[in-house]
């Protein structure tokens, strides 16, 4: 692998449809990356976790030095990718919220942060895998299925595959990053439905538009 040139697989785990803001932040981001050897991979499943380990195990067919996942239902500044790469590290991405009420943010910064934090970044115990670069190298370290699904069995609360993987690969020794000013330009496309209550004052009907004659 070229440190200035690596080869890259961006996986995206979706259903039978994504969204076109995606489609045009994908587009952008690989016009960016124009003279890098890119490869997109498509990953459909109703389940994300079998999704994203099928994108490791394309990425790895494809002999990726670097594994970028980008879901479908995120934005994207162009550059992303390539201020990801820039800070070299084996596990690194952004964080958002989520897209429904009350829009909690996702992932979990460790409380005190390093001394030797590079600049920008914060280390994080957990972080989504919405926009998360990971060196193939990590894959090496951990038992496949590297993504799956566990049990709080104090709660009953289910752990998501993408937390489950972050867990594990901390296990493993390795670190994850979190680029603050990236995740403040990361979108998170949700869906709200609209209703003509939502807009007019409680109780107030007499606001609606009368028809207009025929």
């Amino acid at each position: 692998m070229s440190e200035d040139r690596p080869r890259i697989a961006i996986s995206v785990p979706s259903g039978d449809m994504v969204h076109a803001d995606f489609c045009l932040a994908l587009a952008s981001l690989c016009h960016e990356m124009s003279g890098v050897d890119v490869t997109i991979l498509s990953n459909k499943s109703s389940i994300v976790a079998i999704a994203r380990n099928n994108g490791v195990a394309m990425a790895q067919e494809a002999k990726a030095d670097y594994l970028l996942y980008l879901d479908s239902d995120m934005v994207f500044p162009r550059n992303s990718l390539r201020r990801l790469l820039a800070h070299r590290q084996d596990i690194v991405g952004a964080t958002y919220t989520k897209r429904v009420p009350p829009f909690s943010l996702l992932g979990t910064a460790f409380d005190t942060q390093p001394a030797d934090a590079p600049e920008g970044l914060v280390e994080m115990s957990r972080i989504p895998t919405g926009c998360l670069l990971i060196n193939m190298a990590v894959f090496d370290q951990l038992k496949r299925p590297y993504f799956r699904f566990e049990t709080n069995e104090t709660t009953g609360d289910l752990i998501g595959e993408d937390y489950v993987f972050c867990d594990r690969a901390r296990q493993a020794g390795f670190r994850i990053w979190g680029d603050l000013a990236l995740s403040v330009e990361i979108g998170h496309i949700g869906q709200q439905i609209h209703r003509l209550a939502d807009h007019l004052p409680p109780g107030n009907m007499s606001q609606v538009p009368a028809e207009p004659p025929a």
